[in-house]
């Protein structure tokens, strides 16, 4: 680009000088069909995208004045532009640096402008502690070597073939889902976090290098390769910042793309390995990389709403770069022109409804960052030692979310004479509504999870290990009534091995008549039957404790449809469960902070957990004082179903890693609370449910600031 300078028409102010190192590259058109240019600055690599009208402008800059470049471009093209326009792209130019500093004047003001950007330490880690980059090494020519080895990776066939084994991959492993399933939950141990820890380190290995091979392979420079830590979190990254350069949108589409495809790639190879191997290491190790690669790319990458893959295939897809950037600014001005009233500018125009689609994806965009923030200011308080998660946490809250929501509340504040007093009336009464929605006490509902079953009922089981003879039918049964009979051939020969010996020695005291030493001999023969006839009826005992009976009239349910005549019962096997249906409880779990607003005789809603989502109603009838350190039942397990997060109990098998419900404690500080039932369920049976108590009211805000007082005095001893 030429950058000599003309000399300026007499009373026209002088326009700055280009630098001559800034390149003039060919871009891909606007949505609008105009033609499209990048110029890029090789000092910063930095790239801007200009249109037909700035093109124009800067192909006569030689012309030193903004009424010549003006008129110029008037006369030789179809476009009408004042000198405003021309001064207007000469401050861009300056703004971005892309000017030469030739007058006292632009050397005063880079020094302005090197002063305000002059940080401490501390401003420099809070703009950085978050993300930042560490360049390690400068890949291009040992990529541009490699990149014929790996070619055949590019081609159709390849993709075809990938997709097959993809697709057959996860058609076998959805065969083994349950083994799938429970290989995730038997890698949760530190070893298991060592497997994963390695896999996405391979594997993320390979997502750089499908950025780089693809940049590499469309003529791309990769400046450098490193690490990038992300909340002092390390990861690999790629610089395929010059992508830019290429005019064909569908190009950077693909070296935006190339690492997802690589990591799902990976892991329906993976996951077809995984498929097929035998158990062992080398399977463990397959699953690892299954799962990593999965879960990252579709959950991580693939979000546009944070500046990850996602968001420059979203760009390149829209053909809108700065796509954050352009939708937070839509975003804003829709915000001060709906709330506010003010008469504000639309940053831009887009065809149809790309601004309502800009401006919803903007209000989408900032509230995952908000989650996204959150979860971060959590993260870093948890896992590093309290004084600093303390520090890095209010660093979250107060520079990354409470800066911008201030800085345009301060744009309100300042234009607050731009208001109508209809917006101001409408404001206050909004505002008044929600203290009082926020102030008043309101609320009764407490809710909980609980446990819905008979208030009389036990679970029928075999004593011993033994074979059916005769299994029952559901339904009503009274009192007494023959259940399961069972049969245990062990029981029965040593009932009859005793009652034969017992028969042995009452001969053999038959026998003894007429000796001298008989009655010597009568003692021990007495005593050996009267042992073997207690053994007998021992053993004749427990074969009539096989005889199951039910021991109060009821239904029989839940009968286990295995059972059948013949089939072999272990002890303390459940069988069937008797009820009495005439009353039922429920067990329901409330929060220690909902304690309060529980008494005794509250009304209550109990909502099923079937099908059918039933209602039921009660009444509290039982309060406890000490909160809950075993689960009732097992169905109430996260882990089994139910919505209780249960960790094992400290000195239970259960930590040293037994599976036993009933050796697990609720996580959080849970009360039960009993219910007694109006009537019924219709099926007769347990069942997990949502319950709403109705309690005593209460305001949301005061209890909201009561429960984070809680939690900041708990979490301020160090």
């Amino acid at each position: 680009m030429s950058t000599a300078m003309a000399i300026a028409t007499a009373g026209s102010p002088r326009l700055p000088t280009l630098r001559e190192e800034l390149r003039l590259l060919p871009a891909a058109a606007n949505r609008d069909g105009s033609p499209a240019w990048t110029v890029q600055d090789p000092l910063t690599n930095r790239f801007f995208r200009i249109g037909w009208l700035d093109f124009e402008v800067l192909l006569r800059w030689s012309l030193g004045s903004a009424r010549d470049i003006a008129d110029s471009v008037n006369e030789e093209t179809t476009l009408s532009i004042d000198e405003d326009d021309v001064h207007e792209l000469a401050g861009f130019l300056e703004q971005n640096s892309l000017v030469r500093a030739d007058t006292a004047q632009a050397v005063d003001r880079l020094r302005d402008r090197a002063a305000r950007m002059q940080t401490s330490p501390l401003q420099w880690l809070l703009h950085h502690y978050l993300f930042f980059r560490i360049p390690l090494v400068r890949p291009q020519v040992w990529l541009a070597g490699l990149l014929p080895y790996v070619d055949w990776v590019f081609s159709r066939t390849t993709a075809w073939a990938l997709a097959a084994l993809t697709l057959t991959g996860l058609v076998l492993a959805g065969r083994q889902w349950e083994t799938f399933a429970g290989t995730v939950v038997e890698q949760l141990t530190w070893s298991g976090m060592l497997g994963y820890t390695v896999a996405l380190v391979f594997a993320k290995a390979l997502h750089e290098m499908g950025h780089a091979l693809t940049a590499t392979r469309y003529g791309v420079r990769v400046a450098h390769m490193g690490v990038a830590l992300l909340v002092l979190f390390p990861m690999l990254y790629t610089d395929t910042g010059e992508s830019w350069k290429l005019h064909r949108s569908r190009q950077r589409l693909a070296i935006a793309s190339a690492g997802m495809v690589t990591e799902l790639a990976l892991a329906g190879l993976a996951t077809l390995a995984w498929s097929l191997a035998p158990d062992g290491a080398v399977r463990n190790a397959l699953f690892f990389l299954a799962t990593t690669s999965w879960v990252l790319t579709l959950l991580v990458n693939a979000s546009p709403f944070m500046r990850f893959d996602g968001y420059f295939i979203l760009s390149d897809l829209l053909d809108l770069p700065n796509l954050h950037e352009r939708s937070g600014a839509l975003a804003r001005t829709w915000m001060r022109r709906t709330l506010l009233g003010f008469d504000e500018p639309w940053p831009e125009r887009l065809p149809g409804r790309g601004n309502a689609m800009l401006i919803a994806f903007a209000l989408v965009t900032w509230a995952y960052r908000l989650t996204v923030f959150l979860g971060i200011a959590l993260l870093v308080y948890h896992f590093a030692f309290k004084l600093l998660g303390l520090f890095l946490m209010a660093v979250e809250l107060v520079w990354f979310i409470g800066r911008p929501v201030w800085a345009e509340l301060c744009v309100w504040r300042e234009r607050k004479g731009e208001i109508r007093r209809s917006r101001k009336r409408w404001a206050g009464a909004l505002l008044a509504a929600l203290l009082l929605v926020v102030l008043l006490p309101w609320q009764t509902g407490v809710r909980a999870s609980g446990w819905v079953h008979a208030e009389r009922q036990q679970v029928i089981h075999s004593p011993l290990a033994a074979r059916l003879a005769v299994v029952p039918q559901e339904g009503a049964v009274t009192q007494g009534q023959p259940l399961f009979a069972l049969q245990s051939p062990e029981l029965a020969l040593s009932a009859q091995r005793a009652l034969s010996l017992a028969d042995a020695r009452a001969r053999e005291l038959i026998g003894l008549s007429g000796f001298a030493d008989g009655e010597e001999r009568r003692q021990q023969l007495q005593h050996q039957q009267d042992r073997y006839l207690a053994e007998a009826s021992l053993f004749q005992g427990e074969q009539q404790r096989l005889q199951l009976v039910a021991p109060f009239a009821g239904v029989l349910t839940d009968l286990d449809p295995q059972l059948a005549g013949g089939v072999w019962v272990q002890p303390r096997q459940p069988l069937a469960i008797l009820v009495d249906p005439s009353r039922w409880t429920v067990e329901a779990f409330v929060a220690e902070e909902d304690m309060a607003r529980v008494r005794v005789g509250d009304a209550a809603r109990v909502y099923l957990q079937t099908r059918s989502r039933e209602a039921l109603v009660g009444r509290v009838v039982e309060v406890d004082a000490t909160r809950t350190t075993m689960l009732p039942h097992a169905m109430l397990d996260a882990n089994k179903g139910g919505s209780i997060v249960v960790v094992p109990r400290e000195g239970s098998a259960a930590a040293a890693g037994s599976a036993s419900a009933a050796e697990h404690a609720p996580r959080d500080a849970l009360y039960r609370v009993r219910i007694a039932l109006d009537g019924r369920p219709a099926s007769l049976r347990m069942a997990l449910s949502e319950v709403v108590i109705t309690g005593q009211a209460h305001a949301w805000l005061p209890g909201l600031l009561e429960r984070l007082a809680v939690v900041l005095v708990r979490e301020s001893g160090f």
